[in-house]
Parts: C-alpha cells; structure tokens; sequence
C-alpha cells in the first residue's frame, strides 16, 4: 500500500485550522497540525499563505469545504432504480429542492447504503421500494472562488466536502478507536463563530442528518460584551478564560441558547420522527463549546449531559507535530480531522 497524505483545511470566520493525516501500511496517523487566527477577513489568502509556508506539511493536496447559504443538502427519498436511471431523474426533480437554478451550482448525489452494502430503505417506505438518496449542491461561483484562493497559494484541492459532513466523518473515524461512542445514536453539536454545524447520526449506518443553525459564538460573545459594558474582543477573552463574572455571562447568552437548544430540538424531532429512533448521546466541539453555561443548558432541555470530544484522542502523532497546541485547540479540530480524513478512500 502507498503512502498518501491529506490536508483538511476548514477556513472559519474566526480561525483557520490544518490538519495533514497521512495513511499507511501501518494505519492513519497525525502528521501535521496549524491553526491561525482571522483577524480580517480579507486578509485570509495572505494568513493561508504563510500558514503553508510555515507548516512543511508532507503534499499540497487538500481537503476543504463550503458551507453556509451557497450549499443545500437534502435527504430525499426515491422509488429503488439503477445509478443511470436515477441520474437521469433527478435531473429534472433537482429544481424543487434548489434556492438557485440547476445550471448555476455543483450537483451531487449518493444513495445511502447500510454496513455491508446493502441500500437504505426511505423511512416511512412501508414496504414501497424505496431508498434513501443523499443530495448536496453548492453555488458554483462560490466553490469556483473558494479553489481559485487555494490554488493561487498553490494548495491542490482535490476535495470539496460540507462542513456538517465532515463533523460527521470526524466522529466515525474517533469511534472507530472507541467502539463504545458507536453504540449510540448521537448528536454532535460543532459550535464555531458564524454558525452551529449539526450532525446526528448511528455512526457506521445509514441514519444521518445534517443542518447548520445559524446562532453561534458571535452572538454569545455580543451578549457578554454588552452584559460586561466591553467590545467585542474583550468580550471574546473573558468568554475563553471565564475568570471572573461568569454568572453574569450565563444569564447574558441565555436567551441566544435557548434559541440555539430550539433549533436543536426541531433537528432532534425530526431525525426521531424519520427514523424512529431517540438521540441518545450528545458531543460538543467547536471553538464555542466553552460558552458559560452552554452544556448546562443542553442537559436541562435534553436530560443528556453533553460531552465534549477530542477527534485526535488516540491517533498517532509524527513527532513534529506541536501536539500541546493541538490538544489545546482539540476542540476547533474536528471538522479538519474530518476532511482530512477522506484520505482512506481517496486515491488521486
């Protein structure tokens, strides 16, 4: 078996994070880690390129993703037929689950299978023949811009993936090391700055649902800043360290949590009414999953206390690797880890 590296490269509004993972004959392991801070927006061609500068990863092929108001993921269900055949159809079926017009966005799709390869049936199906078919497209101008970036600093995108499909690809891959965290059916809760990346699911099956929620750490951190009478970036520190006035903070993002726990319980009854099964488990990451008072609120509204999860644990890590900075931001890492991860069946 050839030796292959991947770089995961998910660009956040607030932090930019690598993570290279290289497979083997011996198996996966960590061969490179970075993370910059965006401290403009404009700016992230220039931090990108002295990230891959600094970094010496091992190749320039890369992972990344898109996500936000350009994408549309839906999970559709549709009568048992042939690749060609569905192709075909959903050609002109694609226009009613579509914000824009078909020629203006990359279209994919993929029938769900169960473990051993056998083709997930439509919940609610009744015995019909019908199979559960995942959907995903992304605003051309958007990706075409994205990969243009990327290029320029002379990076090699090979894949485009989602965000929330990274999560999710994150969390197998850590289960995988950990049967246990595959015997639950799971909710896992990505918190970054512009937006919440949900994505529930029994790893190693066909029961997934993905959703971004757009309340997340920016609207904690404007709460803080006006509870505490400070900007923003204050605000932001004081939510980080939690040194001090933390009670003021909890009540200050209670009521934005509160939205953020709604959104979820709609997922939640969602998924439950699909599939007929509860969520049994719920895993925080994110750079927002700190928040003062987040994981209390989850395990008030849910009964479930939250856990928080490092998507690296029990991985091995090339010495060269600042592995104190990578556990200290392990929980920024995971949907990287999961793009990166895409090396196992990527064979460019």
């Amino acid at each position: 078996m050839a030796t292959r590296s991947l770089l995961g490269l998910d660009i956040g509004s607030r932090f930019v994070k690598a993570v290279e993972l290289t497979e083997s004959r011996a198996g996966l392991s960590l061969t490179g880690w970075a993370r910059a801070e965006v401290t403009q927006p404009e700016a992230v061609p220039d931090l990108l390129r002295d990230l891959v500068t600094r970094a010496g990863w091992r190749g320039r092929r890369v992972a990344t993703a898109v996500s936000g108001r350009n994408v549309v993921v839906r999970y559709i269900s549709h009568r048992r037929v042939g690749d060609a055949e569905l192709a075909n159809s959903l050609k002109f079926e694609v226009t009613k689950y579509l914000p824009f017009e078909p020629e203006l966005g990359y279209v994919d799709w993929e029938r769900l299978e169960e473990p051993g390869g056998g083709i997930a049936d439509a919940p609610g199906a009744g015995g019909q023949a019908e199979m559960r078919v995942l959907l995903a497209a992304a605003r051309k101008d958007a990706v075409d811009e994205h990969v243009a970036m990327l290029e320029k600093i002379g990076l090699r995108p090979s894949i485009v993936d989602v965000d929330s499909f990274a999560l999710g690809n994150a969390f197998e891959l850590r289960a995988m090391a950990s049967p246990a965290m595959a015997e639950r059916t799971a909710a896992i809760l990505d918190v970054g700055a512009m937006k919440t990346s949900l994505a529930i699911l029994k790893p190693f099956s066909s029961y997934w649902f993905t959703r971004e929620i757009y309340v997340a750490g920016n609207d904690f951190t404007g709460e803080i800043a006006r509870a505490l009478g400070t900007d923003a970036e204050s605000a932001e520190q004081a939510k980080r360290v939690q040194v001090d006035r933390v009670e003021e903070m909890k009540l200050a993002v209670a009521p934005v949590v509160e939205d953020l726990c709604q959104e979820v319980q709609l997922s939640f009854e969602h998924f439950e009414q699909q599939f007929d099964r509860p969520v049994e488990a719920i895993w925080l990451s994110g750079g927002g999953a700190f928040t003062p008072g987040l994981a209390d609120a989850i395990q008030g509204r849910f009964g479930k206390a939250p856990s928080r999860w490092d998507p690296t644990e029990g991985m091995p890590v090339a010495e060269d690797v600042n592995s104190s900075d990578l556990k200290g931001a392990a929980a920024q890492a995971a949907i990287a880890v999961g793009l990166a991860s895409r090396v196992r069946d990527e064979h460019a």
